[in-house]
């Protein structure tokens, strides 16, 4: 009894310092507006969560540049999914199983998760795409010495820039999957993280996943 009380506790300060430990490598704040205009600096998980617990969202980062601004918000996106994990019960496996690779998510992943950059091509996608994948929309793809796939005639491209996976009391997992898009002739880039819902058809059943979404 005594060690289960002595691990509950280590167990507890671990996660209080996973909680406090700065956001961004280099302990700056996040500058944030939020869904009542308000504008706020965070700095660590504990500071974020606090803000979604009183009813607050996300809805612009202050002043970054794109590439910043999508370090900052999967920085809060993983700070959310340590929050629901805990909230769900669930355990963390780390380090995750290396099943998933890249070809396997371009192979599986719908095509309206492929690289879109206007709304037109957001809409075109849904359009012309249902029920394919983003090979299926990009069959060019090929690897290069980066780990990323390439896609010459698009001019685009693909890597996984984070996973992580949490297993339930029944010893199921759950997969997420962070996916960098970015173009090859220019500087655009973003990182998005699903969850993998399903992998029971070929076209796999994902959802995106969000610094906002509920706890």
């Amino acid at each position: 009894m005594k060690t289960k009380l002595i691990a509950g506790i280590f167990l507890a300060c671990l996660s209080a310092s996973a909680f406090s430990e700065p956001l961004q490598d280099d302990s700056t704040p996040i500058t944030l507006k939020l869904n009542d205009n308000s504008v706020v600096n965070v700095t660590t998980c504990e500071d974020f969560i606090a803000l979604r617990r009183a009813g607050k969202t996300v809805t612009e980062f202050g002043n970054m540049p794109d590439r910043f601004a999508s370090m900052a918000q999967n920085s809060l996106t993983d700070c959310y999914l340590t929050t629901w994990a805990k909230a769900q019960g669930l355990t963390e496996v780390n380090p995750p199983p290396a099943t998933l690779t890249i070809s396997d998510v371009v192979k599986h992943f719908p095509a309206t998760a492929a690289v879109a950059i206007s709304d037109d091509e957001v809409a075109r996608v849904k359009t012309h795409y249902q029920n394919k994948t983003i090979i299926q929309k990009e069959p060019d793809l090929k690897a290069d010495d980066m780990g990323r796939l390439i896609s010459a005639k698009s001019s685009d491209g693909y890597i996984i820039t984070g996973h992580r996976a949490f297993k339930g009391q029944d010893g199921k997992l759950t997969d997420f999957i962070t996916l960098g898009k970015f173009v090859t002739g220019g500087t655009w880039s973003v990182s998005t993280t699903y969850r993998i819902v399903s992998q029971n058809e070929p076209v796999w059943k994902i959802q995106e996943v969000t610094e906002n979404d509920p706890l």
